[in-house]
């Protein structure tokens, strides 16, 4: 175009920003700026839309300011850009100030003040303005729902999940991945066969990433075989698909058909990356495949010229520290590129401790208090690999040390689900508020 006036930029903006290419948007309008065009309100929203959604809150707060020097009014429309932006960036300060001034709070403003709670887990604040807010759609629905699922509590995502349901609002693909997300974190079979039903009675199992999700969370809720059987249905599988399934028998100690299923996918010409790697020696870890988890070490490195991480290593010492292989394990870390961190260290104090080795498992627990003076269970295993080798002061001493720093052994949990609720009881009791008749029954003193 020999004259493109603000309305023809208007345009071409708008398009890279419904079509979510939003780095090109912020490029294009560093070039309008520079034609001398000035920009309107509207163009002032999409730029904004495009710093939200990438958190470039840099350029963001830059438009901010120019707006401000140039006295353009806020209207609701750049209000709700400004708080979105703010809000995606949790900058939560500056989007409050800004929502508190508003004499109307819109629909667009309050859900992405209740997306901005959510996302910095301050779920209370959240849901207290999604309940205050008169109208809601499915992003005020999904954002609330996804605050919960992200913040570790399941039952409070899917619960609102059926509310959103009982309300007439049909989810879309990103509420359903949220409540899927809770579904796995919570553990439950049933509840994981409701999620599924629900999807394929309203046709979301048509979509990759909700298969995807779907198969993780039934590996992680102990149902292997709908995961399979999910796989198995998926006709154009990438790799999240594979590499979930092969996670999914890894979970259940399965290495094997982990490695079958790996040997399926090079054949279908799907290259693996990281995350593949890092579950199939997960899952050679878990099933005692030594031979095995060295050659899949071997070969992302030399065939797929992947570069090991620390989850890498950290599976390849707890595979051979498993295996009684101690010294093989402590030559792998000193042959590391990367500085072996905690986790590392602590694979190999575990398997120490296991098999006894009291001389290399009291190095490997001082490398781990070296990184981190506080672990808990680095402590609690020093202080046993001294008691069972009869050094009973130096034992003493660890103990002492923890007191005197306030560590403590984190204490073990377990729960259950009986008709429906979720039952969660710790270590020493009193957790549980019927630890009282339980303890009682189990004593044998109670009908």
């Amino acid at each position: 175009m020999a004259v493109r006036d603000v309305v023809a930029w208007g345009v071409m903006l708008d398009s890279y920003c419904q079509t979510q290419n939003y780095k090109a948007a912020l490029l294009l309008f560093a070039e309008m700026k520079r034609s001398g065009v000035v920009p309107d309100q509207l163009i002032l929203a999409s730029a904004l839309s495009a710093c939200g959604n990438i958190k470039h809150f840099r350029t963001g707060k830059a438009i901010h300011s120019y707006m401000l020097v140039s006295d353009i009014f806020l209207n609701a429309h750049l209000s709700s850009a400004l708080i979105n932006l703010y809000a995606s960036c949790a900058k939560m300060d500056m989007a409050e100030k800004l929502y508190n001034g508003m004499p109307r709070k819109d629909l667009v403003s309050s859900t992405a003040m209740v997306f901005g709670y959510a996302k910095n887990r301050k779920v209370e604040v959240a849901r207290s303005i999604f309940n205050g807010m008169p109208e809601k759609d499915v992003v005020s629905w999904s954002a609330m729902i996804a605050g919960y699922a992200e913040s570790n509590q399941p039952n409070e995502a899917l619960s609102l999940f059926s509310d959103m349901h009982e309300h007439g609002i049909m989810p879309d693909e990103v509420t359903v991945l949220s409540a899927i997300s809770a579904c796995a974190n919570l553990g439950s079979l049933d509840k994981a066969m409701w999620i599924h039903s629900f999807t394929e009675n309203n046709g979301l199992t048509k979509t990759l990433r909700v298969c995807n999700a779907l198969i993780d969370m039934f590996a992680k809720c102990g149902g292997i075989t709908r995961a399979l059987n999910i796989f198995n249905e998926i006709p154009h599988k990438n790799v999240i698909t594979w590499t979930s399934m092969i996670a999914a028998f890894a979970m259940h100690g399965d290495g094997k058909s982990a490695l079958v299923l790996f040997e399926q996918m090079k054949k279908e010409g799907v290259e693996p990356n990281k995350v593949t790697f890092l579950n199939l020696l997960y899952a050679c870890c878990h099933a005692g495949l030594v031979h095995e988890g060295r050659s899949m070490f071997r070969c992302m490195v030399q065939e797929y010229r992947i570069e090991p991480n620390h989850e890498h290593y950290g599976c390849m010492v707890d595979l051979l520290g498993r295996a009684k292989l101690l010294q093989e394990a402590v030559d792998l870390i000193e042959s590391m590129h990367l500085g072996p961190n905690v986790a590392i260290w602590g694979s190999l104090l575990a398997a120490c401790w296991m098999h006894g080795d009291l001389k290399l498992g009291t190095f490997a627990a001082k490398k781990v208090l070296e990184l981190d003076p506080n672990h808990d269970g680095a402590s609690v295993l020093l202080s046993k690999i001294y008691a069972k080798s009869g050094s009973w002061n130096d034992a003493e001493e660890v103990r002492g040390g923890m007191k005197l720093h306030g560590v403590s052994k984190e204490t073990g949990s377990s729960w259950m689900v009986l008709n429906d609720p979720n039952h969660e009881f710790a270590a020493g009791g009193g957790k549980h508020p019927e630890s009282d008749k339980i303890l009682l029954k189990l004593d044998g003193k109670a009908s």
